[in-house]
């Protein structure tokens, strides 16, 4: 079981600095990675939690500046918001600084009036994260660019630099059916959020079957002060929250991982760094470091 940690850089309770500083806590205490949440550009009544958001590749590479091992990843960048050229540019040249320390997590949204306001295409979000990855992966392994979808379209081009060893792993995001087809067709991971144990099962059952082999993660909130019961997130869906003592946490992980989960990424968010930072070393001393 390898370990992750979702940054807090959403809300306006942690400065860049703390990021950093709670980034290398985690290297300190065994995390392999840290992990920045995505959105531009939110209507009012969405407000909480992400009215303000760091945006995600900007602070990994400020992050990874600062750091050695710590693998940083994106959870998850909304890619049919986002121009996949551009992306995949950021993202190789965050791949060359950090010697091959990225993971790039996608979703493909839920929030409508933000891709309204970036002029995006709601309805047709799917497709355009479909073809916005597979021309991704053509931009980073291919020395000459020609490729033709139904959204891009590109002939005769450089693309440069690659990214260490002409790859970016690329883990899709999501609950439901279609995000883990998707996974399976297209991913080099899946990474649901907060999902029941046997709907999690299920879905591994799935990648099994398909024979395909893929990075099977979950970004869970983790509680190491009290018990929490499952919650509804702000795109209504339902999610498991693990939580309570150790001897709990490390009983609900362990339930996680017989059921299939390689990679667990804990989101631990207090409105102060230092509070997170307690707990960071809470979870390592009486989670983590039992699983190494």
């Amino acid at each position: 079981m390898k370990f992750g940690y979702i940054l807090p850089n959403f809300g306006d309770k942690i400065s860049a600095h703390e990021l950093v500083e709670i980034s290398r806590v985690c290297e300190e205490e065994g995390f392999e990675s840290v992990w920045a949440t995505d959105h531009v550009v939110m209507p009012t009544e969405l407000r909480e939690p992400y009215g303000q958001v760091l945006e995600p590749l900007t602070t990994l590479t400020y992050i990874a500046a600062r750091t050695q091992r710590l693998k940083v990843g994106t959870s998850c960048i909304v890619l049919p918001q986002r121009n996949p050229v551009l992306v995949a540019k950021q993202a190789a040249t965050l791949d060359v600084f950090s010697k091959g320390r990225v993971i790039l997590g996608f979703g493909a949204g839920w929030a409508e009036k933000e891709f309204g306001f970036l002029n995006a295409d709601f309805a047709r979000r799917g497709k355009v994260m479909d073809e916005s990855i597979r021309l991704m992966k053509s931009l980073w392994k291919d020395d000459i660019i020609n490729f033709e979808g139904k959204f891009f379209h590109i002939k005769d081009a450089l693309f440069l630099p690659k990214p260490q060893g002409r790859d970016i792993p690329v883990w899709l995001g999501g609950n439901g059916p279609v995000s883990l087809r998707r996974a399976i067709r297209l991913g080099d991971g899946w990474h649901p959020v907060g999902l029941e144990l046997e709907e999690f099962r299920k879905g591994v059952q799935s990648v099994r079957e398909s024979e395909r082999s893929i990075t099977i993660s979950m970004r869970m909130t983790t509680d190491v002060r009290k018990r929490r019961e499952q919650y509804i997130s702000p795109n209504r869906e339902r999610r498991v929250a693990v939580s309570g003592t150790s001897a709990e946490i490390r009983k609900e992980i362990d339930n996680y991982e017989e059921a299939g989960l390689e990679y667990y990424c804990a989101s631990i968010n207090h409105p102060a760094a230092q509070e997170i930072i307690a707990d960071l070393r809470k979870f390592s001393a009486e989670v983590l470091k039992s699983y190494n």
